[in-house]
């Protein structure tokens, strides 16, 4: 079944493209430093979306790591500008001699909506889910045992990333083992977001990941107050000023 709104994710995903366009010029070589660490999974759905978005401009990553792993010498190797996903140390920078791109400043709309139509995830549990203030649901992370991939992933992450960040000889040396952990720990993270939010029928948020991610995956919701970077214009999508309105406006969408 195609998304509803299938137009306009065409749309929005054109604008990411010129807007990273805009800002890369005619490089087709970029290195990129970031990693999704946190528990929300709007950082592992930015890196994911950027990752698509760079592959659909035939734009290659030729090298990628963690913010505290960062080798300059292999950002010189890799023959084109600095993509940051999240702020870096201003004394690390200083040391390279490459274009930086600071992506949170560009002027395009939120990177995880390069992700494209999203599958629902998940079995209904409630009519109205309530992510407001925390309210009622909780990201959290992916369990240890999420797949088997996840698990040996985390394991090879933990233990890469621990010495790397003692070692910049190590760092330097085995980038390419431990940036192969991003992809699968990145995956685990947006796929437990959409089985928490599959499990309502119509969803009432404040957060911003939480509308992208319900857009996505084409689930109805309710923002709650002034999301900038939400996308208002959705048929997915009601917004309300306060709980009282949202509820009504959830109920209408059931």
């Amino acid at each position: 079944m195609p998304h509803p709104d299938s137009t306009l994710l065409r749309s929005l995903n054109t604008a990411i493209d010129d807007g990273l366009l805009a800002a890369l010029g005619e490089a087709r070589r970029v290195s990129l430093v970031h990693f999704p660490d946190t528990s929300s999974p709007g950082d592992p759905a930015r890196w994911l979306g950027l990752r698509i978005a760079l592959r659909r401009l035939g734009v290659r990553v030729a090298y990628q790591c963690l913010p505290e792993t960062l080798s300059a010498e292999a950002v010189q190797a890799g023959e084109g500008p600095l993509l940051l996903s999240c702020p870096v140390d201003a004394a690390v920078l200083a040391s390279v001699d490459v274009p930086v791109v600071p992506l949170f400043d560009l002027k395009m709309p939120p990177l995880p909506l390069a992700l494209g139509a999203l599958p629902r995830l998940g079995a209904v549990d409630v009519e109205v889910l309530w992510h407001v203030d925390g309210r009622a649901l909780s990201w959290s992370s992916p369990d240890p045992g999420h797949n088997p991939k996840h698990v040996v992933a985390a394991r090879a992450h933990a233990e890469l990333r621990s010495r790397a960040a003692r070692d910049p000889e190590f760092a330097r040396r085995t980038w390419r083992a431990l940036s192969a952990t991003f992809v699968p720990l990145a995956k685990a993270q947006v796929q437990h977001a959409l089985t928490v939010l599959g499990g309502g029928q119509v969803l009432v948020t404040d957060d911003l990941d939480a509308h992208l991610l319900a857009l996505l995956a084409g689930i109805p919701h309710v923002v709650l107050g002034d999301l900038p970077g939400g996308v208002s214009d959705s048929s997915l999508v009601r917004t309300a000023p306060d709980t009282d309105t949202a509820g009504s406006l959830a109920l209408e969408l059931l």
